[in-house]
């Protein structure tokens, strides 16, 4: 299923505004974190959890050149999740978008805090500041 825009939620809208004014990030950076975050948790997301009272996006100015990158991101998941990687694109993508914003907010309090979302296994020791 090709689409080109996607309506956020009503919530998801408002707390990536805060977002946004937490940590001085775009809302496209933003989202992309989000999507990433949401497909990297265990639970299929909801897509009748979200309404479409929200932002409206535009695809390509949300993921840039890195389209075919999230869309195939999003197809493995599908696969993962036995769901159809053509009928349940769209929703899953517009759930993913949805959850990970609500996931990163209860999370973000500043710039700093995105290292916490980084898997502890995969994160990286980096050297403490000299004074």
């Amino acid at each position: 299923m090709a689409f080109n825009r996607v309506r956020m939620s009503k919530g998801a809208t408002s707390r990536l505004q805060m977002l946004k004014g937490k940590t001085g990030l775009t809302p496209n950076i933003l989202l992309r974190i989000a999507v990433c975050y949401s497909l990297n948790e265990p639970r299929i997301p909801n897509p009748e959890m979200y309404d479409e009272e929200g932002q409206e996006l535009n695809r390509y100015t949300l993921t840039g050149e890195w389209d075919s990158f999230y869309m195939g991101l999003l197809r493995e998941r599908l696969i993962a999740d036995d769901l159809d990687t053509e009928n349940d694109l769209f929703p899953q993508f517009r759930a993913h978008l949805n959850r990970g914003v609500f996931s990163i907010f209860s999370r973000i309090k500043d710039l700093s805090d995105f290292q916490s979302l980084l898997p502890t296994e995969n994160a990286v020791n980096l050297p403490a500041e000299t004074k």
